[in-house]
């Protein structure tokens, strides 16, 4: 039998007083359709990859250039870019993707000062901060000055190089782009290291990435996952209004509308959360 199409949304006696789209088949199958979707961009990109393009376009200089505004900003000195900074944090980030982890030490045990060492920059102190998931430069350098630790290491007045590398690949399956941001002090007479190194990688590739000109995956997610959500939200809010107001009457009672309608909320807000750093 088929039913009007405000019964989609809206409860009325064809639907049994509760919109379609709330049903648990419904919600089911809606489940499925999300799985599906994120599935067909998943197949796509690794079938097509040039259709989607990468997963951001970021660019190194403009991490540089805002890292260096918000130093300024607090009465430091700019810190200078330097190719062997730059070459060690696109080791670490290549590395990430090679070994299949998100972290400041791998899984063999290097840790991010092996890459500094080993681009040939001797250094007297070094920092790092890691970001992966972010679409834009901005968002990247908001982040790490919201993070305690991520901000007193992007603004030590002990540096003075900075290396930035932005590379795009797939770790755990899924497209992603890290940026990793290694900051130094060259060696004077004493090498020394220092302990209070703050462990806060953002992952950049030495060679600037082209921007391709398809449409960006981790954008195309982020929008498939915020239209089902939103979807789902306004039923459950028309549904809420309609119960409060008319005094409906459920055998399952409200609870459970009112419950998802919260679980949905929460989930919004992740899924609109953009990147993360560590």
């Amino acid at each position: 039998m088929a039913h009007p199409a405000h019964t989609l949304f809206l409860p009325h006696p064809h639907n049994n007083h509760k919109a379609i789209l709330l049903w648990p088949r419904s919600i089911v199958i809606l489940i499925g359709l999300f799985i599906m979707g994120r599935s067909i961009v998943d197949i796509t990109i690794g079938l097509l990859p040039g259709v989607l393009g990468y997963a951001s376009q970021i660019d190194p200089s403009k991490v540089i250039e805002l890292t260096n505004a918000e130093r300024q900003n607090a009465g430091l000195g700019t810190v200078t870019y330097n190719s062997a900074l730059s070459q060690a944090a696109s080791a670490k980030a290549a590395d990430m993707f090679a070994n299949n982890y998100w972290a400041h030490v791998s899984p063999q045990g290097t840790d991010p000062w092996s890459f500094v060492t080993s681009s040939g920059y001797q250094y007297q102190h070094a920092g790092e901060n890691l970001a992966r998931d972010f679409s834009n430069s901005r968002d990247i350098v908001t982040a790490w000055m919201a993070s305690p630790t991520h901000k007193k290491n992007l603004l030590d007045p002990r540096y003075k190089d900075i290396g930035v590398a932005v590379l795009d690949g797939y770790l755990n399956g899924v497209e992603t782009t890290l940026v990793v941001q290694m900051f130094g002090t060259p060696q004077t007479s004493v090498a020394s290291i220092t302990s209070d190194r703050i462990d806060a990688i953002p992952v950049m590739a030495s060679e600037k990435i082209i921007p391709s000109s398809g449409l960006s995956p981790l954008d195309l997610s982020r929008s498939w996952s915020l239209a089902f959500v939103i979807l789902v939200l306004f039923a459950l809010s028309l549904d809420w209004v309609f119960v409060l107001r008319y005094n409906i009457i459920r055998i399952s009672g409200k609870s459970w509308a009112h419950l998802t309608y919260f679980i949905a909320i929460a989930v919004i807000i992740t899924i609109i959360k953009q990147g993360i750093i560590l």
